[in-house]
């Protein structure tokens, strides 16, 4: 199962004029992540894996895009 979500926060915007840079993986640091809960959801449990399968990437507008499966 593939969980995507998709926020703004405008404190992490930052200045992209004339730089190629429009957007920055972020990997190993703390950024509050929404609290995702399943309404009707009867059990259940976080499937541990040795290779964490996550994505975080933060636009220059605040726009960020977290993926994990």
């Amino acid at each position: 199962m593939y969980l995507r979500q998709a926020w703004n926060d405008h404190r992490l915007a930052f200045n992209d004029t004339g730089s190629k840079i429009r957007t920055i993986r972020l990997h190993g640091v703390n950024i509050w992540i929404p609290d995702t809960f399943l309404r009707n959801e009867k059990d259940a449990q976080f499937h541990r894996v040795s290779v964490i399968n996550r994505l975080l990437r933060l636009s220059a507008n605040g726009d960020l895009w977290y993926v994990t499966k």
